[in-house]
């Protein structure tokens, strides 16, 4: 595996809080004609984020692609703060084990179905697994544009992201993503998201697709998918990963 592909996968793991303007209401009302609970996963994809919103005081904790460790909290009905770690499983295989990204995030409806969402996150990782070289650090400033409902939607996000290892020179990479989720039933639906970068950053360039089902109620949601890309790639060529995120949500 690449050196920079850890943080990425880490990176892209850090959970997207968002919250629209206004009041909280105290009851929502359904997120779907057909009378559904609203969706708890409104705000994230299989790895990415939407510009969807949480409510003041909304969140969820739990543990992405197997990876991270994730959590999101809405501060407010505008301003959330999200975190994302892989220590648990770095102790699991390595001697030197630090990994912490944090952000801040600000959503705004545009109209009914479009939200745009914008912010700023940062952190770094360290492990003393083969080829990874020491400590990695990253901050990156992006948008997110998000069309659709809670139940179907579209989103685009660009971000680009300076990242530097100790000792050498950073360089800056660009991460286009775009992404989507359908809710087909009640409790389970579709989701997928494809990345490329065009900028080469530390490592080559970037480039990942995951596509897979989500399964949820009021109060957890587990994902189920497969990841396909050039940073998880051998000597055969483009690697293929199982995942699953399993999360638990408060209102």
């Amino acid at each position: 595996m690449r050196r920079f592909s850890w943080l990425m996968l880490l990176w892209l793991a850090l959970p997207g809080a968002s919250a629209s303007a206004g009041e909280p209401a105290p009851e929502p009302p359904p997120a779907s004609a057909q009378g559904w609970f609203e969706n708890p996963t409104r705000t994230r994809g299989l790895l990415g984020s939407t510009a969807l919103p949480l409510h003041a005081g909304e969140g969820f904790v739990g543990q992405q692609a197997f990876f991270a460790t994730v959590a999101e909290v809405g501060l407010s009905e505008r301003v959330s703060l999200n975190m994302a770690t892989a220590i648990p499983i770095q102790l699991a295989f390595s001697d030197t084990s630090f990994s912490l990204l944090a952000g801040i995030k600000v959503s705004t409806p545009l109209t009914e179905k479009l939200h745009l969402a914008f912010g700023v996150q940062g952190g770094s990782y360290d492990s003393d697994w083969a080829g990874s070289l020491g400590l990695h650090s990253a901050v990156a400033a992006y948008g997110t544009l998000t069309y659709g409902t809670a139940d179907a939607n579209l989103s685009l996000t660009v971000q680009p992201i300076y990242v530097w290892v100790q000792g050498e020179n950073g360089s800056v990479m660009v991460l286009p993503m775009v992404g989507g989720f359908l809710r087909v039933g009640e409790h389970w639906g579709f989701a997928g998201e494809v990345a490329i970068s065009p900028a080469r950053a530390i490592a080559s360039a970037f480039a990942f697709a995951t596509v897979g089902a989500r399964f949820m109620g009021p109060r957890w949601s587990v994902d189920l998918g497969v990841l396909a890309g050039r940073q998880l790639e051998g000597r055969g060529g483009p690697a293929f990963a199982p995942g699953a995120s399993f999360m638990y949500h408060w209102r």
